[in-house]
């Protein structure tokens, strides 16, 4: 039977022969490293750098990252049919066999090898206890991180939660159980339930009972905290509708002293990394150097005259049932969406390279007004410095919301929705040839039903982290995927009519890639809908 060879890092720093006992001068391996604390500082360092790899950073072909590929499974984003991928994930025909489907699930995978390894090794390492405990509570986030994902991306991945030799390479589905419930919301919402989530769950919790602050700061800055690990623990309470434990976490999150950005663009200029804002973040470095660099600008920034400053790929754009979304005067919306023939592309009115739409990503345009803070994309590499925001206060407020509308405290839910819309309410419009005003947004009632404020918490959640690679995934996680996208009023005005094919009980989940089905000589199967 032929092996599943989930990737080759195992076969590379595991897989030895008893004929060899001694490593040749100068190689690198697990019996030579791994012993000092200096080696436990550059192993958790290379789990880290998993998480750079997020937009991919290996070449065009697996440049279907978590960004777009997030924004083309909902309604935001629609997606370029150059890119065979993200074309196929908005269609609901994504084929098991496409590259991209395989880059994105190995790089899981290759993330969880660095982790198991170094959580497997650094307890033997003689060094300060406390440094010792501080490494493993970051190490257990990194690796809860790559199992919840897996989960709610692929639903049965297998469950890697050790180092492998050869003899367990070849691994079945993880267990899932999903459950349909009659719900407030929707008679169909599915609760994820797997081995992968509660092992994600177990792991957040490990890392909760290690040396870990509850907000880093100084030179801890952009590492895993309690503040980041609990973000993740809501999201499977979310999930899993555990509302109270949910609100607990949440409380104790708004306890660490985040806050909101006074100015909704500041977020996306390249100046305000790590901000009072950013609960967790993807670290990047501009060096020019592929890995080093955060790639998000060249995958949905429009289409430039050449190598343009700012100028990227196009893959993606707005749809016109976005801008509809954004009420009249909200400021994120210049702040998220070029305009053909209304707003300014680096000293030129935008023009729709990237024909349908007439329609641009502002958002992670680094150099471009409003954001031209002095922080301009090079114009060879197209890449940038700016870190790449998983989680933000903004989200953590909207979750309370959420959380205390389910809890049926509308009033409470109001509070928290109204002070994200607040802070918009700062932000000024300079690159719009219409007017430089500061905007406001009128708060919302307190009176709302659960069922009106449950949609305004959608509207929130959409219009606050659009291309941000999330809603997508809302629309899932609370069961109303296949209603809001295959709504016809929402749809009649576009440029494609009937874009979207959504259907329950298959598109909440990606297939698993067929490269590992063919590998795996039966053991692993197809999810629902893709064989």
């Amino acid at each position: 039977m032929k092996k599943i060879y989930l990737l080759l890092f195992i076969l590379i720093f595991v897989a030895c022969s008893d004929q060899l006992d001694k490593d040749p001068y100068g190689v690198v391996s697990t019996s030579n490293f791994y012993k000092t604390a200096q080696d436990a500082e550059m192993a958790v360092t290379s789990a880290y750098k998993s998480f750079q790899l997020l937009d991919g950073q290996q070449g065009w072909n697996t440049r279907a990252g978590y960004t777009p590929m997030g924004d083309v499974t909902g309604p935001d984003a629609q997606a370029h049919p150059d890119l065979v991928v993200y074309y196929q994930i908005q269609q609901s025909i994504v084929m098991p066999s496409v590259d991209q489907m395989y880059m994105l699930y190995s790089r899981c995978y290759k993330a969880l090898t660095l982790t198991n390894m170094a959580l497997q090794k650094i307890p033997e390492i003689e060094m300060d206890e406390q440094l010792k405990s501080r490494y493993l509570g970051e190490l257990y986030f990194i690796r809860g991180f790559w199992m919840f994902r897996l989960a709610y991306m692929f639903g049965t991945a297998p469950l890697v939660n050790k180092v492998l030799d050869i003899s367990e390479l070849n691994l079945p589905n993880s267990v899932r159980e999903a459950t349909r419930v009659t719900g407030k919301k929707v008679n169909n919402y599915k609760i994820t339930k797997s081995d992968l989530m509660d092992q994600a769950e177990a792991d957040f919790k490990m890392a909760l009972q290690q040396n870990i602050e509850n907000r880093n700061t100084g030179d801890l800055m952009g590492r895993a905290d309690k503040g980041a690990v609990k973000a993740y623990l809501v999201q499977i309470y979310l999930y899993q509708h555990r509302w109270q434990e949910a609100k607990t976490l949440l409380e104790e999150i708004m306890s660490y002293g985040y806050d909101l950005l006074p100015d909704y663009n500041d977020l996306f200029d390249g100046t305000n990394d790590n901000s009072i804002e950013a609960v967790f973040e993807v670290q990047y470095t501009a060096m020019n150097q592929k890995g080093t660099d955060n790639f998000a600008t060249v995958l949905n920034a429009p289409n430039g005259d050449g190598f343009v400053a700012g100028g990227g790929c196009g893959w993606t754009r707005p749809t016109p049932d976005l801008e509809r979304e954004y009420e009249e005067g909200d400021p994120r919306f210049v702040a998220t969406i070029f305009r053909k023939d209304v707003d300014d592309f680096f000293g030129q009115m935008f023009i729709d390279k990237v024909n349908g739409t007439g329609l641009g990503i502002r958002k992670w345009t680094i150099g471009n007004p409003p954001n031209n803070k002095g922080v301009v994309v090079d114009q060879v590499s197209w890449y940038n410095s700016c870190n790449y925001s998983l989680i933000r206060y903004a989200e953590v407020l909207l979750w309370y919301a959420e959380v205390m509308n389910e809890l049926n405290d509308q009033v409470t839910a109001a509070k928290y929705v109204n002070m994200v819309r607040a802070r918009t309410a700062t932000t000024t419009d300079p690159n719009t040839i219409n007017s430089n005003v500061i905007r406001e947004l009128p708060p919302i009632s307190p009176t709302l039903s659960y069922e009106e404020m449950f949609w305004a918490i959608v509207h929130e959640r959409r219009v606050e982290f659009a291309f941000e690679g999330k809603f997508g995934w809302d629309l899932r996680r609370w069961g109303i995927a296949q209603e809001y996208l295959l709504d016809p009023n929402r749809w009649q005005n576009e440029v494609t009519p009937g874009y979207f094919r959504y259907k329950d009980g298959k598109d909440e989940i990606f297939p698993i890639p067929q490269l590992e089905i063919d590998r795996s000589g039966g053991t692993l199967i197809q999810n629902a809908g893709y064989d």
